[in-house]
């Protein structure tokens, strides 16, 4: 799981996300307080503020997550991959997680 770490504990589960939505094209999803459902039919899951869903169409098929945690002068941003099966979780880590990593680590806002 790629993790980018931020020099600062303050980065925001919203400044991540518009980050996300700035960097990438807009056919992708972008889904702040949202986590992945590891059900092949369900949709993110609500309820989850120190995460962010990232993906195309539905997010069912083909999406990313990060998840965001604080720890002392530091916030890491881990980008999991996601999908229904290996095939899919490792084209989805190939494709979408790492332009998602890519977008994370270019953000001079997130220095």
């Amino acid at each position: 799981m790629p993790t980018i770490t931020v020099p600062r504990t303050d980065v925001a589960t919203q400044e991540v996300s518009e980050v996300l939505r700035h960097g990438l094209r807009p056919r992708y999803n972008v889904l702040p307080g949202k986590g992945m459902n590891w059900n092949p039919v369900g949709k993110p899951r609500a309820d989850k503020p120190d995460k962010v869903v990232v993906g195309t169409g539905s997010t069912r098929l083909f999406r990313a997550e990060v998840t965001i945690s604080r720890h002392s002068g530091t916030t890491d941003l881990h980008v999991i991959a996601g999908g229904i099966s290996l095939l899919p979780r490792l084209l989805n880590r190939l494709w979408i997680a790492e332009k998602v990593r890519r977008v994370l680590q270019a953000a001079p806002s997130l220095r």
